[in-house]
């Protein structure tokens, strides 16, 4: 039968062991990591040249556990002609030239961005088609990207998305005094693409 006088003593030992073991336990928990990322990706985007374009977008990122920024270049090219209207002379198409940088949520392989693009529209004929007297051709959209990523290898990521923008700077192409072709006022852009994760040890 123990001693009536150590009951305090031994509860008071049942109560302290357990604070080291779990104080033990917090400090090999594992911490959040940041590692880079390489992506490139093939883009469809509606609303930034005369028709439909593609193009293509590589990207270089940092990501921690559930968080990224990102920067990408993008280059798209309109397909088919430009409008019947613009001069015939000399080539047609139409094309822009993007950077874009975003802030991204990932959460159980699915994705959140705030996106901000600027870039300009090219026109390959500067001689006949120019710059729209009140207008720019530099070209500023904010929008949001959403999407998912998918596991195919342990380096190798399969990702999906699409954004949709506003454009607060809208480039106009003209021929002669009146404009013929001016950006719309919002934009969409669907992509996908291989994303290679790269561990900085």
């Amino acid at each position: 039968m123990p001693n009536p006088g150590r009951i305090p003593l031994m509860i008071a030992l049942g109560l302290a062991l357990p604070a080291p073991a779990y104080a033990h336990g917090a400090q090999r928990a594992p911490q959040p990591r940041m590692h880079g990322e390489l992506s490139a990706s093939s883009v469809l985007a509606f609303g930034l040249t005369p028709t439909a374009g593609v193009g293509l977008s590589p990207a270089v990122a940092l990501r921690w556990s559930d968080l990224s920024v990102s920067l990408e270049a993008r280059a798209i090219v309109a397909l088919g002609s430009a409008p019947s209207d613009l001069p015939s002379a000399g080539p047609r198409r139409i094309g822009a030239g993007l950077g874009v940088m975003s802030l991204c949520r990932h959460r159980d392989g699915v994705f959140l961005c705030n996106v901000f693009q600027l870039g300009a529209v090219r026109a390959p004929t500067a001689e006949s088609i120019t710059q729209a007297e009140d207008g720019v051709l530099w070209l500023l959209t904010s929008g949001a990207r959403g999407g998912a990523e998918w596991r195919v290898a342990r380096y190798l990521q399969l990702r999906s998305f699409l954004e949709l923008h506003i454009v607060m700077a809208r480039p106009q192409l003209s021929a002669g005094p009146a404009a013929r072709w001016k950006t719309s006022a919002v934009a969409a852009i669907a992509g996908i693409g291989l994303t290679f994760p790269v561990d900085p040890g």
